[in-house]
């Protein structure tokens, strides 16, 4: 069976010309993890400043335009249209693109920006329209005409409005006999008022200093409103009429191009997401000499082939391949002279499409000396379909690296398991299994999510608190149970050879021995961290270490068990026949003297550090070991600690709930209402906290012992084009000699232009 996790590095030298087109390919594929630079590889180019910067303002500007006319991304998602219908850029560069998606972004911005100084105008001029009608109609009522002496020699009529809430502060600044005035006030609205004031001229700035602080605005007392019979309504109807279809008109063509041109929108953000993206990948191409340039990228092993084949086939002679499969089990480096000697290799084989393994030889042994790639490759998840859900988990943690073991699928089974010793009961199992299901059901849209994950999760969570629940015999807190009126006995467990037997029936009668079942669990589960990196050492090639390390740390806590658990903590019986205390101490020495003999052995990975060195970190790693070994296996008394607080906290609700007397029909609602709102409060908060801790003994107490969750994502290249087609031209490479042929072509049609240009315009006007 393959291993769908195996990845292999591929590099490609290709010419400067063919960059976007390979990235295109390469994005077709969407299997190919485009292969980072180191941050020392990374310099900023001062030429690459504008482009970075002129993108920039790109991203910027159409976001302007999306909140503008409130495009948002669902909308996108859900446009409808056939697939012949996308929008096609065909361009010869990326710089080219960057500049027709800006200009093309430019152009719409500027046409919407200014349908809306025209939309904003036409509201401001409607509503001073419909504020001037309002108080024509107050003014209407004092016969306002033409004619009226609405300019008086020594006195000033106004009229203005303002805020309901200024009328108190519009009394206190003119009703006293310091200031003479006459003024009168109407509602025209639900928040505004208006009034006329006449007032001495002599008093203008009086006035002024007066009315601002009530922030009035004054309403024109407009002659071509007025006639000799009255004020002309029709007139101000008409124009209020005319500013109605224009702003009608304004924003029925601010609708018309944002559905007009919504697939465009669609492409133009998508063309920009491509963009970052193709810019990004545009970094990690290596120059070479002779206008080529490299890139190194990771293909599932499965698929290398393919991925070989469909690059030959459209790049033909234009590209040179080489394949490295990256091996989980040893150590593999990366030379930094690749290109060097991949450009003599060019020499020496110019007519080769892909390097054969006969020539991959000449270069193997300095293309192997300088980096570990594993620790750059990135790991692909897959597990079986019932295991998928619990990489959520792992990934809280971290993602796994290329080289180590996926803790998943253990994760599938310890985690519901240590769940429910802390949660177990029947009831709420199934409580909690009905939950998951119904969760993963409402969140099938977004499979493969968080949230989606969480809900099976809960599932599973549900089936180890229902199992548990029947050795613990409990039932919604109840002990005694009845399933189809066959009532359910204590459960006894056995251990064959041991003659040992014992129940976990009723833990809140049977504490001591549900206490040295979880300290058992734990050690169980410790020891199963420390065989994982057993396996992990044995997988890479280290098997001395696996010996010397894993192996001892298990026979430690295995045989520190045994010895507490048979003879107590009797140290006489420890030293006495048949000497117990040596489960201990030979595991403790072999410990601390295993590695140093290694070194004396010549294990290569020991021999860089001294036998000194090995002495002191056996020891020291020896006593950290033993340290946290208790600690590690008494933190598991937390599993005992919340399986009691479960069941005394159903107890106490149980009898809370028997408090309710009564008879009829009321109370017995009551009484159900009570019971289920009791039970509700237990899952939820209950659950909680079992679910933190049983997360924490597997962070802390089991992925450290072998897990380093430093992993990278694989994260394939991959370029949207849902709504939009990139062409790239491939223009053939020119000369020097081409290059200035074709200016002087350039420059005579330039001359020519402008001398028909001179002898049009002198014709015509001299």
């Amino acid at each position: 069976m393959t291993d769908k996790t195996q990845m292999s590095l591929i590099k490609v030298i290709i010419k400067s010309n063919y960059k976007n087109q390979l990235l295109r390919l390469l994005s077709n594929l969407n299997i190919v993890h485009i292969k980072s630079k180191m941050k020392k590889d990374l310099k900023v180019i001062e030429k690459d400043q504008p482009f970075a910067e002129k993108l920039k303002n790109l991203r910027q500007s159409l976001d302007t335009l999306f909140k503008k006319l409130r495009i948002s991304e669902s909308e996108i998602q859900d446009l409808r249209f056939e697939r012949d219908e996308r929008i096609e850029f065909v361009v010869k560069d990326l710089q080219e693109l960057l500049s027709q998606t800006l200009e093309e972004i430019n152009f719409l911005y500027n046409r919407i920006n200014e349908l809306d100084k025209y939309i904003v105008r036409a509201k401001i001029e409607l509503e001073n329209l419909n504020t001037i009608k309002s108080c024509y109609y107050f003014l209407e009522k004092y016969n306002l005409t033409r004619d009226s002496p609405i300019n008086f020699n020594q006195l000033v009529f106004k009229v203005y409005t303002t805020f309901s809430k200024n009328l108190i502060n519009l009394k206190t600044l003119f009703e006293f006999t310091q200031f003479p005035n006459v003024y009168q006030t109407y509602p025209i609205s639900e928040d505004r008022i208006t009034f006329y004031i006449i007032y001495p001229k002599d008093r203008e700035d009086d006035f002024r200093e007066r009315i601002s602080l009530i922030h009035a605005e004054e309403i024109p007392i407009l002659k071509k409103y007025l006639t000799q019979e009255g004020i002309n309504f029709n007139r101000i109807s008409k124009e209020i009429d005319i500013i109605k279809n224009s702003l009608s008109k304004y924003l029925k063509e601010q609708k018309r191009i944002r559905n007009d041109f919504l697939l465009k929108f669609a492409a133009i953000h998508e063309i920009v997401q491509n963009i970052e993206e193709y810019y990004w990948a545009s970094k990690q191409f290596e120059e070479l000499p002779s206008g080529r340039v490299v890139l190194k990228f990771f293909v599932p092993s499965g698929k290398k082939q393919e991925v070989i084949s469909y690059l030959k086939k459209n790049l033909e002679t234009n590209i040179i391949i080489e394949s490295i499969d990256i091996s989980k089990k040893r150590v593999l480096k990366e030379s930094e002279e690749f290109k060097e000697k991949y450009k003599k290799l060019e020499a020496k084989y110019p007519s080769k499409t892909e390097i054969s393994n006969e020539n991959v030889q000449e270069i193997e042994e300095s293309d192997y000396e300088k980096e570990d790639l594993r620790k750059e490759t990135p790991r692909a998840m897959h597990n079986f379909f019932l295991f998928r859900p619990f990489e959520t988990l792992t990934k809280l943690y971290g993602r796994p690296s290329y080289s180590e073991v996926d803790p998943t699928p253990v994760l599938f089974f310890t985690f519901p398991l240590l769940f429910g010793l802390m949660f177990g009961d029947i009831g709420h199992g199934i409580c909690l299994v009905i939950a998951g299901l119904i969760g993963a059901i409402i969140f099938r849209k977004r499979k493969g999510s968080d949230l989606y994950n969480f809900c099976w999760i809960i599932f599973w969570c549900g089936w180890g608190a229902i199992l548990i629940g029947f050795f613990y015999g409990e039932f919604f807190g109840m002990n005694e149970i009845l399933i189809l009126g066959i009532e359910l006995k204590p459960i006894i467990i056995k251990i064959p050879y041991f003659d040992i037997s014992f129940t976990l029936h009723n833990p809140l009668e049977n504490i001591i021995t549900l206490f040295k079942f979880v300290i058992l669990i734990g050690v169980i589960h410790i020891n199963l961290g420390w065989f994982i990196q057993f396996l992990n050492y044995w997988k890479q090639k280290y098997k001395y270490l696996a010996l010397s390390d894993s192996l001892c740390k298990i026979s430690l806590l295995t045989g520190g068990t045994i010895l507490i658990f048979i003879f107590g903590f009797d140290i006489n019986a420890w030293f006495s026949y048949p000497y117990p205390i040596l489960l201990v101490l030979i595991p403790g020495l072999l410990l601390i003297f295993l590695k140093p003999l290694g070194r004396v052995f010549s294990v290569s990975y020991l021999e860089k550090d001294t036998f000194g060195e090995l002495l002191g970190e056996g020891s020291l790693e020896t006593f950290e070991t033993a340290l946290s070994i208790l600690s590690n296996v008494a933190s598991y008394a937390r599993l005992l600690a919340l399986a009691l607080a479960h069941i005394a906290l159903m107890v106490s609700i149980q009898a809370i709930v028997g408090l309710i007397q009564g008879e009829g029909i009321g109370f017995q609602i009551l009484f159900i209402i009570c019971l289920i709102f009791g039970n509700l409060v237990v899952i939820l908060i209950e659950g909680v906290m079992v679910f933190i801790n049983a997360l924490r003994l597997h962070f802390y107490e089991f992925f450290n012992k072998f897990y380093q969750g430093t992993g990278l994502l694989f994260f394939p290249f991959f370029l949207d084009d849902d709504y939009s087609i990139i062409t790239f031209k491939i223009e053939a490479e020119k000369d020097v000699i081409s290059e200035e042929i074709e200016r002087e072509i350039e420059a005579k049609k330039a001359k020519e232009e402008i001398g028909k240009a001179v002898s049009f315009l002198s014709d015509k006007f001299l």
